[in-house]
């Protein structure tokens, strides 16, 4: 699983019903992203919106319907 925002490509550790956890998260602004996840060689995407941005220090990112 990952996450594609804005010229960043973030492996995601975990991911739940209105959050994730990245492995490596960067400092990033609200903004609109997407997630790509493979399971059995087949491929979703889905675009999300990051209501609260990116913070390094917390481990929980906060995802929302993309607008």
């Amino acid at each position: 699983m990952s996450l594609s925002v804005n010229g960043f490509v973030l492996p995601i550790a975990q991911l739940g019903i209105g959050f994730m956890i990245l492995d490596k998260p960067v400092e990033h602004d609200p903004a609109t992203a997407e997630i790509s996840m493979s399971i059995d060689g087949r491929e979703r995407r889905w675009n999300v919106y990051l209501p609260d941005g990116i913070t390094p220090t917390e481990p929980k990112t906060r995802i929302a319907a993309a607008k």
